[in-house]
C-alpha cells in the first residue's frame, strides 16, 4: 500500500519532469520489495522481529520525505500562492503520520502491553493499525484528487483553455 500511494504523487508531482519521477519510482519498487521480503520471509515472521518490520516500513514512509522536499523545493513560488498545492501536501503528511503512528503502535503493541487480556477482540494494535491505514488511504485520495485537480486545471490554463475541462473550447 505504501508503493502505491506514492505513485500518484510522483507522476502529478514531478509531470514537468520524468527524469526525478523514474529516480524515485525506482527507490520506491526497491524499498517496496524489500518491505515485501520482509514481510513473507519466514525468519521475519516471529514476533521477535515484530520490530524489524515495523522499522522497515517506517523507513520506507519516511523515505517519502526526500521526495516531498525535494518537489517542495522546485515548486515552492507556485506552492505558497496555491491553497490547493498547500490542501495535498498537507493531506500527504497527515497520510504519513498515520501510517507512522499506527506502525509504531504495532510494533509496540499498544495498548495489549498495558492492558493484557483486555484487548483480544477489540482495540489490539494490529486493528488500530488497519484503521489506522484505512483513514491514512482516504486522506491521501482526498489529496491525491486536489493535486490531479491543480494539474489538470494548470494546464487548461497554460493551453489558452479558459473552461478548465480540456475540450478546448473557449468560454
Amino acid at each position: 500500500m505504501i508503493t502505491l500511494s506514492f505513485l500518484p504523487f510522483l507522476h502529478y508531482g514531478f509531470h514537468r519532469n520524468s527524469f526525478y519521477a523514474n529516480v524515485y519510482l525506482v527507490g520506491v519498487v526497491s524499498l517496496g520489495l524489500l518491505s515485501a521480503w520482509f514481510s513473507m520471509d519466514d525468519k521475519f515472521g516471529s514476533a521477535a522481529y515484530r520490530p524489524i518490520r515495523a522499522t522497515a516500513f517506517a523507513i520506507f514512509g519516511l523515505f517519502g520525505i526526500v521526495p516531498s522536499l525535494h518537489w517542495l523545493s522546485l515548486h515552492y513560488d507556485e506552492f505558497s500562492s496555491s491553497f490547493d498545492l498547500k490542501t495535498s501536501f498537507i493531506s500527504l503528511v497527515i497520510m504519513g503520520v498515520l501510517y507512522i503512528t499506527g506502525a509504531s503502535l504495532y510494533a509496540a503493541r499498544i495498548p495489549e502491553r498495558f492492558f493484557p487480556g483486555k484487548c483480544d477482540l477489540f482495540l489490539h494494535s494490529h486493528q488500530i493499525f488497519h484503521v489506522l491505514v484505512t483513514a491514512a488511504a482516504l486522506v491521501h485520495y482526498y489529496g491525491i484528487n486536489v493535486l490531479v485537480w491543480h494539474v489538470k486545471s494548470s494546464k487548461s490554463i497554460e493551453g489558452g483553455e479558459k473552461n478548465g475541462l480540456g475540450t478546448g473550447a473557449s468560454g
